[in-house]
């Protein structure tokens, strides 16, 4: 597996020039994969990721903010590909619906039947893009999606505050974007929240343990790409203290360890230590690590 993260602040290539960076990280592989998130509405931001990346599933929409090492983005994209190893699989899905369970639903029916030669639970890791007009949760959509995908494809929901969902065929508007990696990589979920009203600090250490949950899931793989996942509601909550939070989360991490994020509306997630639950000012870190074959094959 080989993942490669750009972003770019803004501009009408935006983009472009994130997803050019993100392959230029592949160390020549060919991408299978892209998610592609961008603050504030993109034109056509799925044009521009393929004609970078080529013929590629994509997933995604538009955010109210990136997080980066750089700082949050107001105007910017984020596009991380992956590459997948031998024997993985991939898959996308956007899909319409009277509401998220339903969309969640078709999703899950889309990519399954992408994977035929797949056991009936998959195992992996998803990440699901929701509408922001959608009235319910992304419990919802978890509930729905799980009933099918099974408790081994660890997802991670974010209803964002934008409409803009990418990956629609342009027939109908999406209510749901999935991206999902199907193999035996090791994925890890961390989870914090403001229960409690806790103080900035306790929000900045919450995150911090978040991350380091999420990475120990790897059993001791390296992480090779970290996402963050954060409610818009604990990003104001922070204030000024919104870079410690993302300093606490790089300082779990190695310097050279892929990292972004984006905010979001409402987030719910499930897998292995994290329950899908309704809380006030929430974030999910998402982990993922080389499968065993896969780190054995890099040396």
């Amino acid at each position: 597996m080989e993942i490669g993260l750009g972003y770019a602040s803004g501009g009408h290539d935006a983009v472009t020039r994130a997803a050019a960076t993100a392959a230029s990280r592949l160390h020549g592989a060919t991408p299978h994969l892209a998610l592609v998130i961008t603050a504030a509405p993109a034109g056509d931001a799925m044009a521009e990721a393929r004609g970078v990346l080529g013929r590629i599933q994509v997933a995604g929409g538009a955010s109210a903010l990136l997080l980066t090492d750089d700082g949050p983005m107001k105007s910017g994209a984020l596009v991380v590909c992956v590459a997948n190893a031998d024997g993985a699989a991939s898959g996308v899905a956007a899909t319409s619906g009277r509401d998220l369970a339903a969309a969640g639903q078709a999703a899950a029916r889309l990519v399954l039947s992408g994977w035929p030669f797949r056991a009936r639970y998959p195992r992996g890791v998803g990440i699901a893009f929701g509408r922001s007009d959608s009235s319910d949760s992304a419990l919802r959509f978890l509930d729905s999606w799980r009933d099918f995908m099974g408790p081994k494809m660890r997802t991670v929901c974010g209803v964002l505050g934008s409409p803009v969902l990418y990956g629609g065929n342009g027939s109908a508007e999406p209510r749901v974007s999935v991206a999902c990696l199907e193999a035996s990589y090791a994925t890890g979920l961390g989870w914090s929240d403001a229960t409690g009203e806790p103080s900035t600090e306790a929000l900045v250490h919450g995150a911090a343990d978040a991350t380091l949950t999420a990475v120990k899931r790897l059993d001791g793989r390296p992480a090779r790409l970290v996402l963050v996942v954060e409610t818009a509601e604990r990003h104001a909550r922070l204030g000024s203290a919104a870079r410690e939070e993302w300093a606490a989360i790089r300082g779990q991490l190695d310097e050279s360890t892929p990292c972004g994020g984006w905010l979001v509306n409402d987030v719910a997630a499930y897998g292995r230590g994290v329950q899908p639950v309704a809380a006030p000012g929430a974030l999910v870190v998402v982990a993922v690590g080389d499968s065993p074959r896969g780190e054995s094959s890099r040396g």
